[in-house]
């Protein structure tokens, strides 16, 4: 079975797993205006930084913007809204509320999905238009709708506009191979996790199927290996949120503690595996 981080085949794992996808070549001086009104925010703070002008605080704002469209790769809506707010004074470059007004309902309607509500996610996203700052994002969670309605060409199509709009978007390059294999275009399939991968190298999902894929070819070792990095990848991720998690529980002291409960955790296992083989 085909996974993806959130918006997949049924039966995918709900969650995302963050990564850091690498930065998109410098573009044209000129262009970061341009940049900004096609919502490639990434894009925009690097033409920005090319042409060298000095205005902190437009470089600031972009630099978040930046921010945020890596976290809306994740999933992670409710942290961009946070990079949002976190801005002193912003530059008046984007309409600073509608941009988290449109996060809010993205991850509204990223929760009907989990909870496998196409219909309910549609609903929510209708109140997006064509305007939102996010339409690769939105495309995306379209196609997820397709994918639970069993309308894969509807799918397919969604992603591939949010892949022409935002080509570092790599859970609609994922969901775009999971397309391909599940119409058994196997080859096409593992182009698409790959050039997932290559944007985002921690991507766990795209490693497990990848691993699938393989495994349809006939490439057991191939499998074997993706899988594996799978595993270790979803281990990373699952670590992080733990330290995430704890630090809000106590404060910077949070990895200290995390380091005994680990050690505790351990202790325990070699305890009860001596006592099982009665060494105990």
């Amino acid at each position: 079975m085909t996974r993806d981080v959130t918006e997949d085949l049924p039966g995918a794992a709900p969650d995302d797993h963050p990564g850091t996808a690498p930065a998109e070549a410098p573009q044209p001086a000129s262009d970061w205006r341009e940049f900004l009104a096609q919502r490639r925010f990434t894009a925009a703070r690097q033409a920005y930084f090319v042409t060298g002008e000095p205005e902190p605080r437009v470089k600031s704002a972009l630099a978040a913007l930046a921010d945020v469209e890596d976290l809306v790769h994740e999933r992670s809506f409710a942290k961009a809204s946070e990079r949002i707010e976190r801005l002193e004074e912003p530059a008046a470059i984007v309409p600073w509320d509608a941009l988290v007004a449109d996060l809010r309902v993205l991850e509204e309607a990223a929760k009907e999905l989990d909870k496998r509500d196409p219909d309910a996610a549609a609903a929510v996203l209708a109140r997006l238009d064509g305007s939102t700052w996010f339409p690769a994002e939105r495309h995306t969670q379209l196609g997820t709708v397709g994918i639970y309605d069993s309308e894969l060409a509807k799918a397919q199509t969604e992603f591939e506009e949010a892949i022409r709009i935002d080509p570092r978007h790599y859970r609609a390059l994922t969901n775009l191979g999971n397309v391909a294999l599940e119409q058994g275009r196997v080859d096409e399939a593992i182009e698409h996790y790959q050039a997932a991968l290559k944007l985002n190298e921690e991507f766990a999902n795209a490693h497990h199927n990848l691993g699938v894929a393989y495994r349809r070819k006939g490439h057991l070792n191939k499998s074997v290996k993706s899988l594996r990095r799978a595993q270790r990848s979803q281990q990373r991720h699952d670590a992080a949120v733990a330290r995430e998690s704890l630090g809000k529980w106590t404060g910077k002291s949070g990895g200290k503690y995390l380091k005994w409960l680990l050690w505790g955790a351990a202790a325990i296992g070699v305890y009860f595996i001596l006592k099982s083989t009665g060494y105990i």
